[in-house]
């Protein structure tokens, strides 16, 4: 029922989005920078235009599914190390704080002489989904109930064991909303990695578009990739309703 909730909510909100986008757009309140909203979609319902956006969409979201697929588990592999080992636990989390405090922007020429052009969007993805996902499994693991603690230490139950019987399980909804997150800033961090000398994918087709002075191409290309990354989340929060309602919580 609550995502019922919030996609009507969601719904309402982008439908008056698009009506003002399109008054002003008409009006050009903004200038030529921000056509109508129906000269956009008219442009990118063209044969041509629907070519060239699906398939650099199609290149985006791969980029974006393998990033977000790397960024959750090294988030997740790096919250649950720190559980193990306590006295890495410290480290790992400056390290990733660290890690995250750098601008993506900042590091995409270095991905590109680290891991080469193809391989760019996927690990800016990557570092665009790890630190959500890593802090909201630490935030998991924090909200064990404390009883649930003592008893793994009565019994001397090892660290690997704890996490895997206790830990892990407790924080799989906490989990599940860092992922609800990463899949969003996945498509954003792709986008931003295609910017760099990409082959191909939608960030290509931004900067082209901005360079040449394609407008509708411009907002063609930024609504597609606002769309998956929203998608992606929905699909996620669907998955989320369905899985806690399983376990009961």
């Amino acid at each position: 029922m609550t995502v019922a909730a919030d996609l009507l909510k969601w719904l309402v909100g982008i439908s008056t989005l698009m009506v003002f986008w399109e008054i002003a757009g008409r009006q050009a309140w903004l200038g030529g920078g921000l056509p109508p909203l129906s000269g956009v979609f008219a442009y990118a319902i063209e044969p041509r235009s629907t070519e060239l956006l699906l398939r650099s969409a199609g290149i985006t979201a791969t980029n974006a599914s393998y990033g977000f697929v790397i960024g959750s588990l090294i988030g997740t592999l790096i919250a649950c190390s720190g559980q193990i080992w306590r006295p890495l636990k410290q480290g790992l989390d400056t390290l990733s704080t660290f890690v995250n405090a750098i601008p993506l922007i900042a590091l995409g020429p270095l991905m590109i002489v680290t891991v080469g052009e193809q391989f760019t969007p996927m690990a800016t993805a990557a570092l665009a989904v790890f630190f959500a996902v890593f802090v909201a499994t630490l935030g998991g693991f924090e909200r064990v109930p404390n009883v649930h603690r003592d008893v793994t230490r009565a019994y001397g139950t090892a660290h690997w064991r704890a996490l895997l019987l206790v830990q892990f399980p407790n924080a799989i909804p906490s989990l599940i909303d860092g992922l609800k997150l990463g899949v969003s800033t996945a498509v954003l961090g792709a986008i931003l990695g295609e910017w760099f000398g990409a082959p191909a994918g939608l960030g290509v087709l931004i900067v082209s578009s901005m360079q040449n002075f394609q407008i509708n191409l411009l907002w063609s290309a930024a609504i597609i990739g606002t769309v998956m990354s929203a998608a992606a989340y929905f699909l996620l929060a669907l998955l989320q309703a369905r899985l806690l309602r399983r376990l009961g919580l």
